[in-house]
């Protein structure tokens, strides 16, 4: 490719942006108009937004993003601060009686050297004892 051919390629591409920037804005028309009776149907009492999703092409989390009320009424999940401390607790569940995080609730070690099945009584199998 020389600078004549690249220059012909980069007029070309100007051409194409000027014919997409029309097509751009009746996009957003159109969406601002789906927008609209999305949330003009989202009023109605019995509307679901599974189905207001897909009649719309969008996603369920999208229709409520539009439409709060047609999302969950209750937390779906645990609050972060409930499930961190949840999470503490059950790896500081066994340390009380001298067991480590991962014995406490029954994972191996991600330093374990061998398997543990290999393992007995504390040295591995075939290794004389010391």
């Amino acid at each position: 490719m020389d600078s004549k051919a690249y220059n012909a390629g980069l007029a070309e591409l100007r051409e194409i942006r000027n014919e997409i920037k029309p097509l751009e804005r009746q996009l957003a028309k159109l969406q601002a108009e789906r927008d609209k009776r999305i949330l003009e149907l989202g009023a109605y009492e019995k509307a679901k937004a599974d189905r207001l999703a897909t009649s719309a092409g969008l996603s369920v989390i999208d229709v409520v993003a539009l439409v709060p009320s047609l999302g969950p009424q209750e937390p779906v999940s645990m609050p972060a601060e409930a499930a961190t401390t949840d999470s503490r607790q059950r790896r500081s569940r066994g340390a009380a009686d001298g067991r480590t995080a991962d014995q406490g609730t029954g994972r191996r070690s991600g330093v374990c050297p061998a398997p543990r099945s290999t393992v007995h009584r504390g040295r591995r199998r075939g290794w004389p004892a010391h």
